[in-house]
């Protein structure tokens, strides 16, 4: 992850303290990214304007990113997009090859 074309790009140390609760208080958030689990699988994600995403399932070596628009249709769960789980979900199950 921290390495482009053979070159590292982030230290090691930051993006493992980066994936750890940043703060006691909101252990969902580390430094950047959202941390959370679906399916019995630890995620990690970046949320951005009209419902963009970054998910990352490190376990599984698999990244999910949605586009944003502003379809108000698509409600949402807590703060995230009620698609993302459908996303998700397909996602697991096209790893499974």
């Amino acid at each position: 992850m921290e390495r482009w074309n053979g070159k590292q790009i982030l230290d090691s140390t930051f993006i493992a303290k980066s994936l750890k609760p940043r703060f006691e208080e909101s252990p969902e958030y580390g430094y950047g990214w959202w941390l959370n689990e679906f399916e019995g699988e630890k995620i990690f994600m970046m949320r951005g304007h009209l419902g963009q995403y970054v998910i990352v399932l490190p376990e599984k070596n698999l990244m999910v990113v949605r586009l944003g628009h502003l379809n108000d249709e698509i409600n949402n769960v807590g703060s995230l997009k009620k698609d993302i789980f459908i996303y998700l979900k397909a996602a697991l199950e096209m790893n499974h090859f």
